[in-house]
């Protein structure tokens, strides 16, 4: 599609737009003199995808997120149930009882909201507990809260690094971390996706050219379930005299000895110059946070904007993730029950003939391929019908034609679910000439 040459409304006006030929990248750079033409054709993109059926996206739930779940079809009209394969709710934290009871003694006790910035009135007891908690939980210092993982992501890099300095993200990272490296005045470099050779060269690069050097990585890739190489790339950053940071967004709770993510993995607490983490993945609440020296996060408090401008994390909130922690110590159980999980819904997908990434697996995350866009659509249309709830995940978030089903296993589901679950992607798997 030349975006550059066409008059987008005339396109509406004049021809029906066939969703099946067009992908969400190609509304981003349309160049005209209404800078509302990109959204109305964005629009009728996204109004005929939606009338194919095809469209799995916001779909309405009207219960807990957990292993099963109900949801308000609108093409039926009616509330159904569908087995929940689509939820970051790792150790199903969001409906324990120990955490829901946490959550309402602080409502009581601190009300919803602290109404302010956390420099001003919104900083509470129970703030100064948990990031004590989060900095031990990490092996460092000090920790500080974000309202977001995302804010956390931003707020850190862009306060860190300035105008001479340069930070260097693996080319996979977290689209947070991308906004954050916008966000500051450095230089941003790339690297190929876990490959040592490419980092080395670019440290190179930055070493002869700019002052600070920060590498930041996932610690678990989210697209892909893998893990990041960090006993190497702390070794490189030495080297160079750069420093590491890591979001452990999706590995807090699920990887390491203890559920203390990347580091724990590699057992190399205390070796990681920060690490950021949220609380929507395992601890089943909103927020995040980013751990390191004392003297590091005391800067942030100072430079972070989206913490300095931003109102405080919500009592229940913190309340939630400090009953999550503890959770998470007192139950070790709940993460055996995921990896046994984890390893059933991988073996067998695998078995029935679908390529399946990474293998072995290394998180809770699952990445089915499939490849073609349009046959990723028309098999979640497909699967959702038959009660399974799959995220779907096109281009641009991953490159053409590497279309996948991103499946997120959680400790609550049963063996029956599962079953289930791998039936459908059976059945559907090969009636589109996947498998």
């Amino acid at each position: 599609m030349n975006t550059n040459t066409i008059n987008t409304e005339t396109i509406i006006r004049k021809h029906k737009i066939n969703s099946d030929d067009y992908t969400l990248a190609d509304f981003i750079e349309y160049r005209d003199k209404n800078i509302f033409s990109k959204a109305n054709l964005c629009f009728e993109f996204c109004q005929d995808w939606k009338n194919k059926g095809t469209y799995q996206y916001m779909r309405s739930l009207t219960s807990a997120c957990q292993n099963r779940v109900m949801m308000f079809d609108e093409k039926s009209g009616i509330q159904r149930e569908m087995i929940m394969m689509a939820s970051n709710n790792y150790l199903g934290l969001s409906t324990h009882p120990k955490i829901i009871s946490a959550a309402e003694k602080a409502l009581k006790k601190y009300g919803t909201g602290v109404s302010s910035a956390p420099m001003l009135s919104g900083t509470l007891d129970i703030t100064k507990k948990l990031e004590k908690k989060l900095a031990q939980f990490k092996g460092c210092e000090d920790a500080i809260l974000f309202t977001t993982g995302y804010s956390a992501n931003v707020g850190a890099i862009s306060a860190l690094v300035r105008e001479g300095d340069a930070v260097i993200i693996d080319r996979l990272d977290h689209a947070s971390i991308i906004d954050g490296c916008r966000l500051s005045d450095g230089n941003i470099r790339t690297f190929k996706h876990n490959d040592m050779d490419s980092l080395k060269k670019q440290l190179e690069i930055c070493d002869r050219e700019f002052n600070g050097k920060l590498i930041v990585i996932d610690g678990v890739y989210s697209m892909d379930g893998d893990i990041a190489r960090l006993p190497e790339i702390l070794e490189l950053a030495r080297r160079y005299n750069a420093k590491v940071m890591v979001d452990d967004a999706h590995a807090s709770g699920v990887i390491g000895k203890h559920g203390g993510g990347t580091s724990d993995y590699f057992n190399l607490n205390n070796k990681v110059d920060l690490i950021m983490g949220t609380f929507s993945k395992t601890f089943a609440a909103t927020g995040g946070f980013v751990a390191s020296t004392k003297e590091v996060v005391n800067y942030l408090r100072c430079y972070a904007r989206s913490y300095m401008f931003s109102a405080a994390p919500a009592p229940s909130v913190i309340a939630t993730v400090l009953a999550g922690l503890k959770t998470l110590e007192e139950e070790p159980e709940l993460r055996k029950k995921l990896w046994k999980n984890i390893y059933y819904m991988h073996n067998n997908l695998q078995s029935l003939g679908y390529r399946i990434s990474p293998s072995p697996p290394e998180s809770a995350i699952i990445s089915v391929q499939i490849g073609s866009e349009v046959t990723l659509r028309k098999m979640s249309k497909k699967i959702h019908e038959l009660g399974i709830y799959a995220n779907a995940i096109p281009f641009p978030a991953v490159p053409k034609n590497q279309s996948r089903f991103r499946l997120s296993l959680m400790a609550t589901h049963t063996l029956d679910d599962l079953d289930i679950a791998l039936d459908v992607f059976d059945k559907t798997g090969r009636e589109y000439g996947i498998i």
